[in-house]
């Protein structure tokens, strides 16, 4: 008999509800450029885009390593924006800090990956 496959590794966030509402309008942002651009430089975002967005929507704010790296992204492209994120740069730089420290805590846990 074998063992069920355990849960991936996961990191629960504590965040001010400024850094939570900038990463939940962030994430959504860049789920609504896929459905609404028509030009083929918006790719469709990755699933834990997604996922990461549901779970921080229903008011979670523990992510797998996968999703971490997925927001990371997402945060990476906004903070580099010359849009009208500007006026949330501090916020965006903050979490992007935040969630790299994250992502390099769980990463020995996984073997270095």
């Amino acid at each position: 008999m074998s063992n069920p496959p355990l849960p991936p590794p996961s990191v629960t966030l504590s965040l001010t509800p400024e850094q939570h509402w900038t990463l939940h309008h962030v994430l959504l942002d860049r789920i609504d450029k896929e459905s609404t651009e028509v030009t083929a430089d918006v790719d469709l975002p990755p699933t834990e885009v997604f996922q990461a967005f549901e779970t921080l929507d229903s008011g979670n704010t523990q992510f797998t390593l996968a999703q971490l790296e997925a927001i990371r992204d997402v945060l990476t492209m906004y903070q580099r924006s010359p849009t009208w994120w500007e006026v949330e740069r501090p916020q965006l730089e903050q979490l992007l800090h935040r969630i790299t420290q994250h992502i390099e805590q769980l990463q020995p846990t996984l073997g270095g990956t």
